[in-house]
């Protein structure tokens, strides 16, 4: 009898055991199946989803590879990043060779672009239409005029102002910006530049910003931008700054359409380089939003997205959209 009685216990935990592993199998099927290549992410969510509610990651100073520590912080060149999932991009042009090139201050970035950068945002939105991507414009050196004219160049070119937000408003939905980019300019290189105009840019801080489309209408963004520190002893104050921004965005009411703009990045030079702030934000900031949600945190903007912390980084928030 007890032989019997054994046997039947054994049977029923048999049996929850294949129930709990059906469950999970079933759950996971309902998750995005994503690879290490997330080109498509955006692709899984309806047309109707607000921009300023999703999470997206992006890259801080995005083609800044070269020039040492101080000026180095990222290690994958933009279709890399792009193929890893990121959205936002922090592009700082001045000119150089008749061109636009890419710096991060004094250091030149060895690509253009006219040549390099747009034509391969342009590329990869034609290769996956159902993405979009937000790309910040800067004047990093050189002169007003110069920038501007060269950068109207290529934001007038009929074929590329196809595949340009035209009109910003800050109720744009996803299914607007398919296959597209948004510009945020912070520095207006032409009365009819396409996305918003960047106000209020407060240096080293966190702010409001205004974003104004060339219309006239506005809407605003709840930005952290802090980046300088004695060193990086003080990464601390970077990841409570970066969490409090967080949290803000992610606590607007259902109906508001303000934007969340985050930097992880920091600097505290001489010894305080990118990279030793990646080392301890990154994976930090990483483990908070695992622990506390990756939805509806706004842009993020990220360095060393190619390593681990990085990787988790942006994980993290994609994830978060599909929660």
């Amino acid at each position: 009898m007890r032989q019997l009685h054994s046997s039947w216990t054994f049977i029923v935990l048999l049996f929850f055991c294949w129930v709990g592993t059906t469950a999970r199998a079933q759950e996971e099927n309902t998750r995005p199946a994503y690879t290490a290549e997330r080109t498509d992410w955006m692709g899984a969510l309806p047309d109707a989803f607000p921009m300023c509610k999703l999470s997206i990651p992006g890259t801080h100073d995005s083609g800044a590879r070269f020039g040492g520590p101080d000026f180095h912080t990222q290690n994958q060149d933009i279709p890399a990043q792009l193929r890893q999932g990121i959205r936002a991009f922090d592009i700082r042009l001045q000119e150089k060779d008749g061109k636009l090139g890419v710096f991060h201050s004094i250091a030149f970035q060895q690509v253009y672009w006219e040549t390099d950068v747009l034509p391969a945002f342009l590329r990869f939105l034609q290769e996956h239409p159902t993405e979009t991507l937000v790309v910040s414009l800067k004047r990093e050196g050189g002169t007003p005029e110069a920038y501007a004219t060269l950068l109207a160049t290529s934001l007038e070119d009929k074929a590329n102002r196809a595949c340009f937000v035209e009109d910003f408003h800050p109720a744009l939905a996803l299914g607007d910006c398919r296959g597209k980019i948004l510009f945020l300019h912070r520095d207006v290189a032409t009365p009819h530049y396409p996305g918003a105009a960047c106000s209020g840019w407060a240096d080293d801080a966190t702010c409001l910003l205004t974003l104004r489309d060339k219309n006239g209408q506005e809407g605003h963004a709840l930005l952290q931008d802090e980046y300088q520190y004695e060193s990086d002893q003080e990464s601390a104050q970077k990841i409570a700054a970066a969490i409090r921004n967080l949290e803000a965005v992610a606590a607007e009411p259902e109906d508001s359409r303000r934007w969340g703009i985050s930097f992880a990045s920091a600097t505290g030079l001489p010894d305080g380089t990118p990279q030793a702030f990646a080392d301890q934000v990154n994976p930090a900031l990483a483990d908070w939003l695992e622990e506390h949600g990756g939805a509806r945190r706004g842009i993020v903007f990220i360095d060393f997205t190619g390593q681990e912390g990085g990787q988790r980084l942006v994980s993290v928030l994609i994830n978060g959209n599909f929660r």
